[in-house]
């Protein structure tokens, strides 16, 4: 008869005869070991702090440039809120543009952008962090700064882009799935190279960029999942919160949303670093 204390090293050595299992396993443990659940945590709470800013910059450029096409701003206004489901009509109705023009509109612009780089940062110390990249090889000053402007305007114009491809994709009703099809595939290969961007600019110059493709191709894969079904894990979430929270659910529930994606995020950056370093297969004992 099998003693329990000898299951976990049967198990141990069964993970380590079958390679899909021992990668997801390493993935696992280096995910705990970098105590990345902290990392989400904290790019979570700078995500949440920094996304009112940034809608605040959207909604004014978006209302300077199309100022006389209505009809289209509020097209894409609404696609780029179904990044946010269920909550996006409430932030909507909470955030308004800048009402100014000239110089003292872009000056204000800069500073809301500048004010908003904590997400930046701490993805970048994140990216850096989980690789083990020392301190003397990571950007700084102004080097660091520069990335943060460019993660802010380069991802955040891909994800608007995309969310709105998708967002249209799947609004499409009565059209046929030949249709839709193409669309929802060319929304997800636009998000693989938003996601390697992200993560290019994110990480030191010394990680290569080879290195980064396919935890930005599996984070593309999390994102469109997490878009399609995020409906249903938000309004879970929203609900219960709302019992017992009232107003304050729509924090809670954009919370909530920031930190699982942040997680899945930083899952695929875990298995760009396992198989690239060779980190499995790896004891669970």
């Amino acid at each position: 008869m099998l003693s329990i204390s000898k299951i976990p090293r049967r198990f141990d050595d069964y993970q380590k005869r079958h390679t899909g299992l021992s990668f997801l396993i390493a993935v696992l443990k280096k995910y705990g070991d970098d105590q990345a659940g902290n990392q989400a945590a904290l790019i979570t709470y700078y995500a949440f702090v920094s996304l009112f800013p940034l809608l605040l910059v959207f909604f004014t450029v978006l209302g300077s440039g199309l100022k006389h096409h209505a009809q289209l701003q509020e097209r894409i206004i609404n696609s780029v809120l179904q990044y946010f489901p269920v909550i996006g009509q409430q932030l909507q109705n909470n955030i308004h543009g800048i009402h100014r023009a000239g110089l003292s509109l872009v000056v204000e612009i800069i500073i809301v952008l500048y004010g908003a780089r904590g997400v930046a940062n701490t993805l970048q110390n994140a990216c850096n962090h989980l690789w083990d990249v020392p301190p003397k090889l990571r950007p700084g000053f102004p080097s660091n700064l520069i990335r943060s402007m460019e993660l802010i305007v380069g991802g955040g114009l891909g994800l608007v882009l995309t969310t709105t491809g998708l967002s249209y994709a799947t609004g499409i009703g009565h059209r046929s799935a030949l249709v839709k099809l193409p669309l929802v595939v060319i929304a997800l290969l636009l998000n693989c190279l938003v996601f390697l961007l992200v993560f290019r600019i994110a990480t030191a110059p010394s990680i290569k960029t080879k290195s980064l493709i396919l935890g930005a191709v599996v984070s593309a894969v999390f994102w469109q999942i997490l878009q399609t079904i995020g409906s249903f894990l938000v309004l879970h979430e929203f609900r219960e919160a709302s019992a017992v929270y009232g107003i304050f659910a729509l924090v809670l529930g954009l919370l909530f949303w920031f930190y699982i994606q942040t997680q899945f995020t930083l899952y695929a950056m875990e298995i760009n670093i396992v198989r690239v370093k060779k980190l499995w297969p790896r004891s669970i004992t």
